[in-house]
């Protein structure tokens, strides 16, 4: 009797194996993430340095599973957690393929300052203040271009255009008759968390996975319309 029942039991696991490869894929599997390639990067900052940072922290945003959004209810927005990021940032992909994104951003004019003279007395050298700020403003427009089809003559998505400021940015240079609102060091891997969450916003709304009333959470900089 024994060995009946472990045939047949050695039986039922081959079918419930084989009933499991058949079966059709979860549904956090079936879709894979959509390529995007960067086919155009207007006002990239000139100092390494700041361009290392903005980068990395763009790239890092692109790269993660979640994209932070927020909801509007009546005339307030709210962080409402995160959902699917279903956008990644490659380097090659088929026009038909992927999606393709360009990008222009404008930052504030930059500060030229004189570091005061070094004394004799002085152990170390002093260090050098770069790429500071008037202010902590970022502009940023993103189009968003859908893989190319073929006949497709269809008008792409508007380009989408967002204005924020860092209210934490630190002011290094305190105002002075000749720089009357002194100056920032300007967060640049902020700037590009902030860059990165406002194009996959474009690229969400564009592949309508967005509602009407969801948009991505840009903190910690703040949307100039959200300004009291």
């Amino acid at each position: 009797m024994r060995s009946r029942w472990g045939a047949e039991g050695r039986a039922a696991l081959a079918l419930a194996c084989a009933m499991a490869v058949c079966a059709p894929p979860a549904r956090g599997a079936d879709h894979a993430p959509v390529p995007v390639v960067l086919a155009g990067f207007v006002g990239m900052p000139a100092d390494s340095a700041s361009r290392r940072d903005f980068l990395a922290a763009f790239q890092d945003e692109f790269d993660a599973n979640e994209l932070k959004c927020e909801r509007r209810v009546g005339e307030q927005w709210s962080a409402t957690g995160e959902r699917r990021n279903l956008f990644r940032l490659v380097d090659v992909a088929a026009p038909e393929d992927a999606w393709a994104l360009e990008l222009s951003i404008g930052v504030p004019p930059v500060v030229r300052v004189t570091p005061p003279k070094q004394r004799a007395s002085d152990p170390t050298p002093r260090a050098r203040m770069s790429d500071l700020r008037v202010s902590r403003g970022l502009t940023i427009v993103v189009a968003a271009h859908p893989p190319v089809q073929e006949g497709d003559r269809g008008e792409p998505p508007p380009p989408l255009k967002v204005a924020v400021y860092f209210p934490d940015a630190r002011r290094v240079v305190v105002p002075s008759p000749k720089l009357p609102g002194g100056a920032y060091a300007y967060p640049w891997a902020d700037a590009g968390r902030v860059v990165a969450r406002a194009a996959l916003e474009a690229l969400h709304r564009a592949d309508d996975s967005l509602a009407d009333d969801e948009r991505a959470d840009l903190s910690p900089a703040v949307r100039t319309e959200d300004t009291p």
